[in-house]
This record gives C-alpha cells, structure tokens and sequence, in this order.
C-alpha cells in the first residue's frame, strides 16, 4: 500500500503496510538501511488482532521515494510521519515502536504529536553517542561521494559475510536503501545522538515510556551506562536477542510486546 503525503510542498509516495483494526493503532519505524520488513512476524500474533497496524518504509528506504532534494534530517522524517499519520484521521491513541534510527524518529514524533501518542517504545532507538555504532559512525566518517562509490558496497559485504542472520538479512534490507537518503540520515542520527538532546526529551516526554534491549552480554555491557541514565523508565531485555531483536527472537519479542502495550 502506498500513501501519498504532501510536505513542504512536495509531494512523497510512503510505503506501508497497513491493517486497520481497533481504535488504537501500532506505529512501527525501523532502522537505518532496513525496512518495514523489520517487523514482518507481527501480522500472524494474535496479541495484536484488536489493534490497527500500521509498518512504514521510512522516506529514503525500502520501497518509499527516494528524494533527492529531501533532508532526510531526522525531524523532517518525523513531520513527514505525522503528516501521514494526519491523514488517518480515525486513530485518536497511537502507540509508537520505534528500533535504532526509528527510535529517535519516533521519540522527535512523540514529542509532536502531543497528546494523540499514548505509549512510546523505543527499542534500542539512539538516545546518546555511543549508540552511534559501525554503520552511522562509519558512514559519516568519509565524503558522500566515498561513501556511495566505495564504503556501503563494503558495508554490506562485511554483513553480508556476518555469521549472525540478523546481519545477512539487514544487508538484503540495505541493497533498497538510497545511498544519498542513508548518508544524510546517518548524519543525521548521529548529530542528535552526540548533542544529548534525545536523552534529555526521552525523559522528559509526557506519555508512557519503556526502552527494550536485547540480552546478549555485549548488548548489555554496551547498555550499562545506558540503563543507569533512564532512572524511572521501565527496562525490559529480550531474551536470546541482539540489536534486531524482533528477528533474532521474534517469539519472544512479540510476546513481550504485547504485555507491555497492554500495561
């Protein structure tokens, strides 16, 4: 399904896939180079049958336009998405899921949208610099004329390699991705992560929140500060599970998910 959403006086074909079920609708945002497939088990759970569900390739990614007179700067995205979630004027509570890059997205989104965002879940969204890992540091390392020439073809072949599925399967995502669209928006994550900012709304934002984090030791060393800094906010870790949680471990995942939407 596409969705055409007017921005700045442009017009953008959004991708998405979309059910529409009860009054509250699920917002799902992926991450940098991936895409709506992100969140592809969560149409066959039945914790999510009374809900409306509505997965996006953010503008730049997947199979959305790809620009290339668009920012892609990450409050732009946000505007866009909410002018697209305007557009369903029927959903009045939205609950927003938000992973890696989609996590700022949809906390910026949050924060617009005022009262009509019932629950924020951000799934290891970037919130401070060290969640600027190997992809948005080494993107924003060289030109962009390096980086579309040379260093995303080596940044997908060094997934694509990866002994871990959730990095083979990210390097099929990455080949839908804009090299110019990925740049901006890395440099984008990137700027927001390093200024402190996206901590500092994150715990001042008025709606519900939790943060979800895969268990694996090296998650949860490279999160131990991190935890230590969300004070009040509930922290749930999902087990046997990564960065990409929703697909090393989507039974869990989407099990855990559901209770806590349901909170």
């Amino acid at each position: 399904m596409n969705f055409n959403v007017k921005y700045q006086g442009s017009n953008y074909s959004i991708s998405a896939d979309y059910k529409k079920g009860g009054k509250a609708l699920l917002l799902l945002l992926h991450g940098l180079g991936c895409t709506k497939e992100s969140f592809k088990d969560i149409w066959n759970r039945k914790e999510f049958d009374d809900y409306s569900i509505l997965a996006i390739d953010i503008l730049g990614f997947g199979d959305s336009a790809k620009p290339q007179d668009f920012s892609y700067l990450l409050e732009d995205q946000a505007t866009l998405i909410k002018s697209l979630l305007d557009l369903l004027v029927s959903h009045d509570n939205i609950l927003v899921v938000g992973h890696s890059m989609g996590g700022s997205i949809g906390l910026l989104l949050t924060e617009m949208h005022g009262n009509k965002v019932e629950a924020f879940i951000n799934l290891e969204g970037n919130l401070v610099s060290e969640d600027c890992g190997l992809l948005s540091r080494k993107t924003t390392s060289v030109s962009l004329n390096e980086f579309k020439n040379h260093v995303f073809d080596e940044l997908r072949e060094k997934f694509k390699t990866s002994p871990h599925k959730a990095s083979q399967i990210w390097a099929a995502w990455s080949e839908k991705a804009d090299p110019l669209a990925f740049y901006r928006s890395a440099a984008s994550l990137v700027q927001w992560s390093d200024s402190g900012i996206l901590l500092e709304k994150f715990l001042k934002l008025p709606a519900k929140k939790y943060y979800l984090s895969g268990d694996r030791e090296k998650q949860t060393l490279r999160k131990g500060k991190m935890f230590e800094r969300l004070k009040h906010i509930p922290l749930i870790e999902i087990p046997n599970s990564g960065h990409f949680m929703m697909n090393d471990n989507p039974e869990d995942f989407y099990r855990i998910l559901g209770e806590t939407i349901k909170r």
